[in-house]
């Protein structure tokens, strides 16, 4: 078989991705809440963040929690939300 420099490349089609919306990662999130007591733990969040595909999602639950933890109790609640969401729609988590 030879090869013909005039026949173009066959592409295939590119996977269609697009960003998750703020309100796709709320519900990622709150999916997460395993105990459903409206709070999000590090436990919580290593799992929302596993869902999402992060490479190291024990990290991110961590920096999540740092960046939305405003009373510093160690736990996510619904006031904090917000701010979680945020952080990890700035990350560009996205779905395919």
């Amino acid at each position: 078989m030879e090869f013909d420099a005039k026949e173009p490349k066959r592409r295939l089609p590119k996977p269609l991705v697009s960003q998750l919306t703020e309100e796709q990662l709320r519900a990622i999130f709150m999916q997460s809440d395993i105990n459903k007591d409206g709070l999000l733990s590090k436990k919580e969040l290593k799992h929302a963040f596993s869902r999402l595909g992060a490479l190291i999602p024990a990290f991110r639950a961590a920096r999540g929690l740092h960046h939305a933890d405003a009373n510093h109790d160690g736990l996510v609640d619904k006031d904090e939300l917000d701010d979680l969401i945020k952080y990890a729609y700035r990350l560009g988590y996205k779905v395919t």
